[in-house]
């Protein structure tokens, strides 16, 4: 580092992201390594981005950071399990990041019970699973380590087309707010984002819900989507020591949209 420069805002931290393939996930490994992690292990499904071209992993690579995808499922304990392993062999995770989420076109009050479970399980019981397996090994090593959950503005606001989507999102809010108090005797920290309408390939594949966020746009008072960039960043901060006295927190990244609903 020159003389005068500031410190990488993650400088040799290990971060774990699940969901890191695409969308806001790819945006938030990709930004820990702009900001100098020293590895970033990524878990989803698959490692093909639904953006098209290269794979994180690759792009993260390129930027001379290590990286490692492992196929991860978070509604299985396993997987998540072996993920967090994973990040032993670097040193062990400093931040969480618990991106991994669904939403599903069949959501509504007349959602059945299969589509049902399967939104808890991934939106609510996969956040807690890799919370869980994250904690467990910062306790292990004494890390002071932070935990980033990707909540929603759903999860502030509900809605009638995402009825149970919403209702796990805001689970997912009083779960930081609970694990904070959980851990931080341990000095580990927990916190959500909650992203607004954030321009991703999920959200410009489907008329429906294009169609939706042009309604929502001309009340929103920034009049735009957030890239998933901006996502990112916050998500890194949270994860640096730069925001080491905020843990409990549900922020809001969405443009002021729940602001002014």
């Amino acid at each position: 580092m020159a003389r005068g420069e500031s410190p990488a805002m993650l400088g040799g931290k290990v971060v774990v992201v699940t969901g890191g393939s695409s969308g806001i996930g790819r945006a938030i490994a990709l930004a820990a390594a702009g900001h100098g992690a020293a590895a970033v292990l990524i878990g989803d499904l698959v490692d093909t981005p639904r953006e098209g071209g290269e794979s994180t992993q690759a792009l993260i690579e390129r930027l001379g950071t290590s990286c490692r995808f492992l196929r991860t499922d978070v509604a299985r304990r396993g997987d998540v399990a072996a993920l967090v392993a994973a990040a032993e062999a670097f040193g062990g995770v400093d931040v969480m990041v618990c991106n991994a989420g669904m939403a599903l076109a069949a959501d509504g009050p007349e959602i059945g019970a299969e589509d049902f479970d399967r939104l808890v399980a991934v939106n609510l019981g996969g956040v807690l699973a890799c919370a869980q397996e994250a904690a467990r090994q910062m306790r292990a090593r004494g890390k002071r380590g932070s935990i980033v959950f990707t909540s929603s503005m759903g999860g502030l606001r509900g809605s009638a087309k995402t009825v149970v989507y919403s209702a796990t999102k805001g689970g997912v809010n009083l779960l930081a707010a609970s694990l904070a108090d959980a851990l931080g005797p341990d000095g580990i920290r927990v916190n959500a984002v909650c992203p607004g309408l954030v321009d991703t390939q999920l959200l410009r594949s489907s008329p429906a819900v294009s169609a939706a966020a042009r309604e929502m746009l001309k009340r929103l008072p920034l009049r735009r989507l957030a890239s998933p960039k901006e996502i990112a960043e916050v998500v890194a901060w949270l994860g640096s020591d730069l925001s080491s006295y905020i843990t409990g927190a549900c922020i809001p990244v969405d443009g002021g949209l729940t602001a002014v609903l």
